[in-house]
């Protein structure tokens, strides 16, 4: 079977989760015999070379086309995140080269929900992944500027003004349909068109899978079929992690954050914990240091926990380091405020044998299962989260840690088999 992975950044120059889990199916479908390419929106939009370029560079073994447009050949820039009709041609390129019989979108932002048609067109079995609440949300993360969280877009969309683009209140929105121009009026019908417009490009896939039952009831409430959506948890690749022996639970009890050092994946919670409790803890935040996205809030993080011994920022791991430093954690702690359907590190603590303290929201409270193999505190609730620490520490100091059993997830080969189920569904 001959495949089209499509995602709107990639290896080597992004690697969140949602490139990680692409590139882990990928593989996953190597292994199984299949024939897979990337397509991915390439990074440099505004080089000095064609004003759209589809170029090919493979990565550690997998087909990879990049696909690169000069973001002022859409300037309307709500548009150019859901709809870029200037692509599709080019999208046709690439499926002529590939020849896929199926297409998995991973994710359409800046590419656009319009190349899903044109992929249905080319005679090709299409799939969506919901990494995200790119569909619903133009932020995808279903949570406000001032860090609310969010049930989809209000008012038909114009609640998403203060949130998403505050530039544009008091703009009447066109009357037409929304083009490329950049004047508020045509930026604000865009926004308004987007909800529409988003659900009905997701409709035409032939299946539209979800990695959590809280992401697709939260799809489900904003008026996407439920029959429609089937949940396919996430999985890991083979060999991922390797766990490393280590004696748990130490003292002081070894805490670990890792992940991008932003406001939504809130480091600052731990650290606010941490700096409030006398339990003997230790602090350990993995986390790359010099993303310019987020100076201010790192050089805040490194400010509240000067002079705190306890804490240490460690920097970033690669994939081969990753057993060690779960190994040198007791709990790994996700304190994140916006909807998660499942991190990945997650997944990797509980390969590696580690508990997870974790907010109570979204899909967090699905894998993790409080007082089995972690314990859950309010979200956004600093207060809450020094209580689970101290409660683990507790269970550690009375011996009861060993009843916190870690269970290994699933594989990404099991997930492509679900996938090639899809694939092959006629």
């Amino acid at each position: 079977m001959r495949l089209l992975y499509v995602v709107h950044q990639f290896f080597p120059d992004c690697h969140s989760g949602t490139e990680q889990y692409c590139l882990a199916a990928a593989r996953a479908a190597q292994r199984a015999g299949d024939e897979v390419t990337v397509l991915s929106l390439h990074w440099d939009h505004d080089r000095d070379w064609p004003p759209i370029r589809l170029f090919e560079q493979p990565y550690e073994g997998v087909p990879v086309l990049r696909l690169n447009h000069w973001r002022r050949i859409n300037p309307n820039p709500v548009l150019r995140d859901y709809q870029n009709l200037h692509l599709e041609g080019w999208f046709r390129r690439a499926l002529e080269q590939v020849r896929p019989d199926a297409v998995h979108f991973f994710h359409l932002r800046q590419l656009g929900s319009n190349l899903i048609p044109v992929a249905k067109l080319f005679g090709a079995r299409t799939v969506v992944h919901l990494m995200d609440f790119w569909f619903l949300c133009p932020r995808f993360t279903l949570q406000r500027s001032d860090g609310a969280l969010c049930e989809g877009p209000p008012d038909g969309g114009r609640g998403c003004v203060p949130c998403a683009h505050p530039e544009l209140q008091g703009a009447e929105p066109a009357t037409a349909a929304p083009t490329v121009t950049s004047d508020p009026p045509m930026q604000l019908r865009a926004l308004l068109d987007r909800p529409a417009v988003q659900l009905h490009h997701l409709a035409l896939a032939d299946a539209v899978l979800a990695p959590s039952q809280f992401l697709a009831g939260m799809f489900s409430r904003n008026g996407f079929p439920a029959e429609r959506l089937a949940v396919v948890p996430y999985g890991l690749e083979p060999g991922r992690i390797v766990p490393l022996p280590a004696e748990r639970p130490r003292t002081p009890l070894r805490l670990g954050f890792c992940g991008v050092l932003s406001p939504w994946k809130a480091p600052h919670l731990v650290i606010e914990a941490v700096r409030g409790t006398t339990a003997p803890v230790q602090l350990t935040i993995h986390g790359r240091l010099d993303e310019p996205m987020f100076a201010d809030y790192i050089a805040g993080l490194q400010a509240a926990a000067a002079g705190d011994p306890r804490i240490t920022f460690a920097g970033a791991y690669d994939a081969a380091g990753a057993p060690q430093v779960f190994a040198g954690m007791d709990a790994l702690v996700v304190p994140s405020t916006w909807y998660e359907n499942t991190p990945f590190v997650v997944l990797e603590a509980f390969a590696a044998g580690v508990p997870v303290l974790a907010a109570d929201l979204g899909g967090l409270r699905e894998v993790v299962q409080d007082g089995r193999n972690g314990f859950l505190f309010r979200a956004l609730d600093a207060g809450s989260l020094r209580a689970a620490i101290e409660r683990l520490v507790e269970h550690a100091q009375r011996g009861h840690y060993a009843t916190l059993r870690p269970l290994p997830p699933p594989s990404i080969d099991a997930n492509y088999a679900a996938f090639r189920a899809h694939y092959a569904r006629s």
